[in-house]
């Protein structure tokens, strides 16, 4: 009972600062809105977020599942990566983006040797290791250049037989279709170069990958199941390495996921706004949350993550409140 009524209590505080933030962001969808707002007048009152109010249009968010501390971290710099990237940050369109990219393209882009010295600095610092040590369960993308960056930043060896389990699933994959740098390796090959990871939730053959570009809001919708796929995970602290344009647009675009800032200002420097793009071998820390006003919330979880879209009604919220590095979970 302690532990519910701590956790209740946690939860409360939660979303009310979700909610405020909420309140004065208009990037975020005005359904969600809604929904964390009028939670965070009930949710102190039981776990299960129960409430009184007559008025039907009063809908309250319950907690489907215990929340989870993830980090996300983006691949290093792949051989594709270089030039577009500096016309990206120079605010080239996206179609020139594409065009450099397509014009460096290799067939599952492998990590330059600059992309390898970032992952090994990024694991390297001190407040990563902190921060990484309590990771359970690695999940990838199933692209080369991911696995390369995961290994690279955790420290794997091949005689080492501890650590957390390594598991790729193809929801973390970047945008796929069109550019050869999307394009997988099939199963057998993986696991005879990457041994140590599990692809067992990998197709036999990359069979997603088509010479069309996949629509950005597909994109986003795949890695909403990720997330999803995580929080279905017995794990509770995990570590989540994909690619710039999957993170921009799960993060950012997709209507029923939540990004909150829950990092407190400093006076030394000003803060990066959550909404960023990644940088190459970039990590950021979240508490992720998922939450339903639907009473057959399970099965619409299963039912979302394995591909069938069901009733956009019932699709739960998932909340990414960005933290430091260097905080817990209390």
């Amino acid at each position: 009972m302690v532990f519910v009524a701590a956790a209740a209590a946690a939860a409360a505080a939660r979303i009310r600062h979700l909610s405020k933030s909420l309140s004065s962001s208009s990037s975020q969808s005005s359904e969600a809105s809604e929904i964390l707002l009028n939670a965070a007048t009930s949710i102190s009152q039981s776990f299960s977020l129960t409430t009184n109010d007559t008025d039907d249009n009063h809908r309250v968010l319950s907690p489907i599942l215990p929340p989870k501390r993830i980090f996300l971290l983006r691949h290093g710099q792949a051989v594709h990566n270089p030039r577009a990237e500096v016309a990206r940050e120079a605010g080239c369109s996206f179609e020139e983006f594409l065009r450099l990219m397509q014009e460096d393209d290799a067939f599952d882009a492998d990590l330059t040797t600059l992309g390898e010295e970032q992952a090994k600095a990024a694991g390297s610092k001190t407040f990563v290791k902190e921060a990484l040590q309590s990771v359970e369960m690695i999940v990838s993308s199933p692209l080369s250049r991911a696995i390369r960056t995961a290994d690279l930043v955790q420290g794997f060896h091949e005689n080492c037989k501890t650590g957390p389990k390594r598991v790729a699933i193809e929801h973390l994959r970047e945008i796929n279709g069109k550019l050869l740098n999307a394009k997988r390796r099939p199963r057998s090959e993986l696991e005879t170069i990457f041994p140590h990871w599990n692809f067992s939730h990998l197709p036999s053959l990359d069979e997603s990958w088509t010479e069309e570009l996949e629509p950005h809001h597909e994109c986003s919708e795949r890695g909403y199941r990720g997330l999803l796929w995580v929080m279905q995970q017995q794990e509770k602290n995990v570590l989540l390495v994909s690619h710039g344009g999957l993170l921009k647009f799960v993060t950012n675009d997709h209507p029923r996921v939540v990004l909150v800032d829950g990092r407190k200002p400093t006076q030394q420097n000003k803060r990066r706004c959550v909404s960023e793009r990644f940088g190459n071998c970039e990590l950021r820390s979240f508490i992720i949350s998922v939450w339903t006003d639907k009473m057959n919330s399970d099965g619409e979880i299963h039912r979302r993550v394995n591909g069938n879209n069901g009733s956009e009604q019932n699709l739960p919220i998932i909340t990414l409140e960005e933290i430091p590095i260097n905080d817990g979970v209390e």
